[in-house]
């Protein structure tokens, strides 16, 4: 459970070849023209890069419309042993960068007060590439809320709920790339909801 620009984390792929999104009717909010970041190696919990330590690739998908929508889990699924991985690799970074100290409070929304509407479910992922280039600018910091994804554009909103957490952060990244991922949620984000790391997960335009 752990995957814009991850799907490994996000944005690499055992057998990850990038998912052809379904086209919306709506432009989405806060367009920014993402900054390709550099090519480097694989990143982050879930793995962004591509199968056998391969780069991953020097340009970033032109966005062409929203992640597809679905009211469950895509082909390609992680299987129970994945998801096990996924979620030991998250746990691992929660130590190592102390993601548990954070003080994430203030960026979760009351369930109760979310506008009513429909929500999807995909399978998302973490990444935790501290440091390193992001295709919306800047490196990746820890305490940075955000998520990767393979379309939206730069700066669109997005409401993830997981059990009875909430929260809305913007997309900052280009990924998954591993197949049946949607989403990369960067490790605050995933630690303010209690998402384990790799799994489905509720989520709807902010």
């Amino acid at each position: 459970m752990v995957g814009c620009a991850s799907t490994s984390s996000h944005r690499d792929g055992t057998g990850a070849s990038a998912m052809t999104p379904t086209a919306s009717e709506h432009a989405h909010p806060h367009v920014v023209e993402p900054v390709v970041g550099e090519a480097g190696t694989s990143r982050g919990v879930g793995g962004r890069g591509q199968p056998g330590g391969a780069s991953r690739p020097l340009h970033d998908p032109v966005p062409a419309g929203p992640a597809s929508i679905t009211s469950a889990p895509a082909r390609g699924a992680p299987t129970d042993a994945e998801v096990r991985t996924e979620i030991a690799r998250f746990q691992l970074a929660i130590a190592r960068y102390h993601l548990d100290r954070l003080n994430l409070s203030n960026a979760l929304l009351d369930p109760s007060q979310l506008p009513p509407g429909q929500y999807n479910v995909s399978i998302a992922s973490v990444f935790t590439d501290y440091g390193l280039p992001i295709a919306c600018g800047g490196l990746l910091q820890i305490p940075q809320l955000g998520v990767a994804n393979k379309t939206l554009p730069c700066g669109t909103k997005v409401i993830f709920r997981y059990g009875n957490r909430a929260i809305e952060v913007p997309v900052i990244d280009r990924g998954p790339y591993i197949r049946g991922r949607e989403w990369d949620l960067t490790g605050a984000a995933a630690e303010a909801l209690h998402f384990p790391g790799l799994g489905p997960i509720e989520w709807r335009l902010g």
